[in-house]
């Protein structure tokens, strides 16, 4: 098994009647989110953190991944917890956010996190894009891990398809122009200082999604990958409170604790 591969497995936990889907970014691995998906299950929620079509393995396999396959592996793992749970909520990060973004315009759901994500796509990003495709190569290079912390290690693909590039552009465009589909209660995290993605295009989703809660935490510590930096505490710990405080059942569950300690008393 490779590196790689070692690093992104998926993950299930089977915990209480809340089921939390996280969703890894692109040309990454579970790696990446594997933070929140052991946060979540801490505490005892359900979680399904899959690996998404085409990720996990060689560059070669992502060539021929389609947006469609994707979203279909990102799909399937949120009726897996549909079929287990009464509540789900999604977590994506990158574009696996992207993805979130989408399943909360076709589903209901009861709560959307969302950290570094795409609302709408940098015009750098295109230029380079474009760049690559005028030479007609058929993939672009990664670059370099967009990470703060110096130690920590970011496992990924050094390479991207062109042909998945540019589905992945008119996807993240249809995307935002259907934020206002978006009702399910909010969280936004969003590095001060993420050179992939920055974080200006926030205000699009902010002010267009039709949620009635929003909430919008600007992390100051860490750079695109920060579930493997520096926030990486901060980001679990706010994700958690958020979970728990749209949880309809979280006041019977304080009630049940106070006659719990009654009792052992």
């Amino acid at each position: 098994m490779t590196a790689l591969a070692q690093h992104s497995e998926s993950f299930e936990y089977v915990g209480n009647h809340v089921g939390i889907l996280v969703l890894h970014g692109f040309a990454c691995t579970t790696q990446s989110v594997q933070p929140w998906a052991d946060g979540f299950a801490k505490r005892g929620y359900t979680v399904k953190m899959p690996v998404l079509a085409g990720h996990g393995t060689t560059s070669e396999d992502l060539y021929h991944t389609t947006i469609e396959q994707l979203v279909h592996s990102a799909t399937a793992a949120l009726e897996w917890l549909q079929e287990r749970t009464e509540y789900q909520i999604i977590c994506g990060f990158d574009f696996g956010g992207t993805i979130a973004q989408h399943l909360a315009q076709q589903y209901h759901i009861d709560g959307l996190l969302l950290l570094n994500t795409a609302y709408q796509l940098p015009d750098k990003m295109l230029d380079d894009v474009e760049e690559v495709i005028q030479t007609s190569d058929t993939y672009g290079p990664i670059g370099t891990a967009d990470i703060k912390n110096t130690r920590a290690t970011v496992y990924r693909y050094d390479k991207y398809p062109v042909a998945l590039a540019r589905e992945m552009i008119t996807f993240t465009k249809d995307v935002a122009a259907q934020s206002n589909r978006i009702q399910a209660p909010l969280l936004v995290m969003h590095s001060v200082d993420d050179h992939v993605l920055p974080p200006q295009t926030i205000d699009h989703l902010i002010t267009t999604a039709s949620s009635k809660e929003k909430h919008l935490i600007m992390l100051q510590d860490s750079y695109h990958y920060a579930l493997i930096d520096y926030d990486a505490q901060r980001i679990v710990e706010q994700s958690l409170y958020f979970v728990k405080g749209i949880d309809p059942d979280r006041y019977v569950q304080q009630v049940e604790e106070k006659r719990k300690k009654k009792r052992r008393r």
